[in-house]
């Protein structure tokens, strides 16, 4: 599914899908849409592209937010949750340590 170009570093604020997987270990914006039932009714879509790119999803979670970035890759993800207190640190842990395995 394609993604807003935006010119800068922080993108739209407006309702998001956040997803991350463990395989490859990244953290996914996709939006911004303009309401919660816009997202409720397209999320499937963006799931069902990254179970296809075979990526092992850990969470989704829909959020009214304003990303400063759209992808967040592994080296970038502690320091992420650790700043927003999103995620425990040991779900954390397990997810770079899957990573680190494979």
């Amino acid at each position: 599914m394609d993604q807003p170009q935006m010119s800068s570093s922080v993108y739209e604020l407006g309702w998001w899908i956040e997803i991350l997987t463990a395989q490859p270990l990244c953290l996914y914006y996709f939006g911004a849409f303009t309401s919660h039932q816009e997202v409720n009714q397209l999320k499937s879509g963006f799931i069902e592209d990254l179970l296809l790119e075979s990526a092992t999803i850990l969470w989704v979670d829909i959020r009214f937010c304003q990303p400063s970035h759209i992808t967040l890759t592994r080296d970038a993800l502690r320091s992420h949750f650790l700043l927003s207190k999103k995620l425990p640190h040991s779900d954390l842990n397990q997810a770079l340590l899957f990573d680190i395995a494979a």
